[in-house]
């Protein structure tokens, strides 16, 4: 059995975001979660993953978990929640968020 650092493994997550394969990469996600439920990595990449395949709310929660509790200067997290808000029409928060993640 040949064996997979988690580091590869959640970037074969990432790459399945880039084929638009979104729920094999939240599967990837939740799996290597199960096992390391600290790895901000994996929260941040299961949060794009939801976020591009339009799961809003989700996303919205997995951000915000890695900014309120793991690591509240997360790039990724503060881009993503901007982007989110700019597609509920929620502008004046879509520029809040985009602008911390230009900050950071």
């Amino acid at each position: 059995m040949a064996r997979v650092t988690l580091q590869e493994y959640c970037a074969e997550a990432r790459s399945l975001i880039d084929e638009r394969a979104y729920d094999q990469a939240i599967a990837i996600c939740r799996h290597i979660l199960k096992r390391y439920p600290k790895h901000i990595r994996t929260y941040q990449v299961l949060g794009e993953a939801c976020l591009e395949k339009g799961q809003f709310s989700e996303a919205t929660d997995v951000f915000t978990r890695v900014l309120n509790q793991a690591d509240p200067e997360n790039f990724v997290a503060y881009a993503g929640l901007g982007v989110i808000k700019e597609e509920q029409g929620q502008f004046e928060e879509a520029i809040w968020f985009m602008e911390r993640a230009f900050e950071l």
